[in-house]
């Protein structure tokens, strides 16, 4: 795992579109995931960093009623950009499994 990446991604990348106030909601609990994926001891197996990911994504559904098009399309963005810096494939589309229906 790059954690000097995940820290700079965080820092200077994490930014999402859409309803501020749901921006606002959504933001901490991406920050949260990015610090759970640095707490992780460097020998972490694949399914402990896609437990990580499971989480975050239960929590972001329960806002899953004011999600739109620009905030769906920015938090996947961000949520693949941070798989692909711990080592997933965001071809596999990973997070769809835990998507609600947003």
């Amino acid at each position: 795992m790059r954690k000097e990446e995940l820290e700079d991604y965080q820092r200077y990348h994490l930014t999402l579109d859409g309803e501020e106030s749901l921006v606002d909601k959504i933001s901490p609990i991406l920050k949260k995931l990015i610090q759970r994926l640095l707490d992780l001891p460097e020998n972490k197996s694949k399914s402990n960093i896609l437990n990580c990911f499971k989480k975050c994504m239960l929590s972001i559904n329960d806002f899953e009623d004011e999600i739109e098009t620009v905030e769906r399309e920015s938090i996947l963005e961000a949520f693949y950009d941070l798989g692909e810096i711990v080592g997933l494939d965001p071809a596999s589309e990973f997070a769809e499994a835990w998507r609600g229906d947003w």
